[in-house]
């Protein structure tokens, strides 16, 4: 039984010398989970709640099925835009149904990384260049920056279709912006610059959350138009599931799938880098297993898919965590915000949490591979740079797609040239 469960194994053999840097690292990430979780909602379109509880019950499980000591599991911005962006072609955002769907959608992911698990598919994942998703997820996170500008303007807009038409828009709407909306938009990010130069584990976003509420509060900016937050309640809205009908479930079903891939490769990507360097025995099938689980658990409390967090993931190494004791204490943190600290966030704006999210996100641009892929044309640069630019431009599923595709009819040219060349 216990070797199903690594986590678990762990546990029961945990080493007491860890605890300080596990109680650390967990509380540090916790600080930065807090108002992540709460931003990358806003970007899925559900309500705040559903950020937080995605953030606190998915990584018990995975604490104690999962095989990484510090994967963070939760809500992550490429997931959340993908989530947002598959149910909207299908329900309104922000309504009864749409939430519903998102649910759906979390459970839908759940079983087919269950399914990818079963039939061993992490070994295929070594098959697909990293290039492919590279390219997909910094292409994502222009996006979701540029999805984030509107809130930093205090403007409202129609959903994003491609980078030219939005840039168009966001210049149309320009002259309806609201003056103090930028100001805390622009305040804020200069804020979490700032601090994140002065700091490894850097606490910029709780600082830039306390700070804006105090001078949203104070001065009142909310009388000015400033979009705020507001009264977060600490339970999800009633919601009822139905079996989806066929229709629904083809619509969702290659979303489901693209999440269900890219949620696993981001996640793996991050822990087999800290497993090589920790010495630790990582299996991809099992990571998929435990994803599949992490993802079941926040359909079952109505949130929406997650998966682990390349930034959270690196600050709870960073930070001293020993064992996946931190990645509890996290979860357990996250519980006491829900039910303790939500009602100090009504005056939060808005704007800082979109500058929260374009700072997140700023990581995942590497601005200098791009500009080497430009220069130095390869079948890895033809790979990252057609996920770029499809994604970007087109759709981001199709961009992914092409992506995927294209990798591997690449590695199958490859391998037959090998065996031609052999024989």
């Amino acid at each position: 039984m216990l070797n199903r469960m690594p986590g678990l194994m762990r546990l029961v053999h945990y080493n007491r010398l860890h605890f300080t840097g596990d109680m650390t690292a967990g509380l540090t990430v916790a600080m930065l989970l807090v108002p992540q979780s709460m931003a990358y909602a806003m970007i899925a379109g559900v309500p705040i709640t559903a950020g937080l509880f995605a953030a606190a019950f998915p990584p018990i499980i995975y604490a104690f099925i999962g095989g990484s000591s510090y994967l963070s599991v939760g809500p992550v911005s490429i997931v959340s835009l993908m989530s947002f962006s598959g149910v909207s072609a299908i329900a309104q955002p922000n309504s009864h149904h749409f939430l519903e769907l998102m649910v759906m959608l979390a459970l839908m992911v759940a079983g087919i990384q269950l399914f990818l698990g079963l039939i061993k598919f992490g070994t295929f994942f070594s098959f697909v260049s990293l290039a492919v998703i590279s390219g997909f997820t910094s292409a994502a996170a222009i996006i979701i920056a540029l999805n984030q500008i509107k809130s930093m303007m205090g403007i409202s807009l129609s959903g994003y279709t491609n980078i030219v038409d939005y840039v168009s828009k966001l210049m149309h709407h320009a002259t309806n912006a609201n003056l103090y909306t930028i100001g805390i938009g622009i305040g804020s990010l200069i804020l979490l610059i700032v601090i994140k130069k002065r700091f490894l584990a850097s606490p910029g976003p709780l600082i830039v959350i306390v700070t804006s509420i105090v001078v949203v509060n104070y001065f009142q900016f909310y009388r000015n138009g400033v979009d705020i937050v507001g009264e977060i309640p600490r339970q999800l809205p009633d919601f009822s599931l139905h079996i989806p009908s066929v229709e629904i479930f083809l619509s969702l079903f290659p979303v489901a799938f693209m999440i269900a891939f890219i949620s696993f490769a981001e996640s793996y990507a991050i822990t087999r880098v800290l497993a090589s360097k920790e010495n630790e025995q990582l299996n991809p099938n099992h990571e998929l297993y435990s994803l599949g689980f992490a993802n079941m658990t926040s359909s079952i409390v109505g949130a929406f898919p997650v998966a682990g967090a390349i930034s959270r993931t690196a600050v709870n190494h960073q930070s001293g965590a020993k064992s996946n004791l931190s990645l509890l204490v996290t979860a357990l943190f996250m519980l006491l915000a829900i039910f303790f600290i939500t009602p100090l966030f009504y005056y939060l704006p808005e704007a800082s949490l979109a500058a929260i999210i374009i700072m997140a996100v700023s990581n995942l641009i590497d601005v200098k591979l791009i500009l080497h892929y430009c220069k130095n044309l390869s079948s890895e640069a033809v790979l990252f740079l057609t996920t770029f630019l499809v994604t970007l431009t087109v759709d981001i599923f199709l961009g992914l797609l092409t992506g995927l595709s294209l990798s591997l009819l690449i590695n199958l040219m490859r391998r037959r040239g090998k065996i031609i060349s052999a024989g």
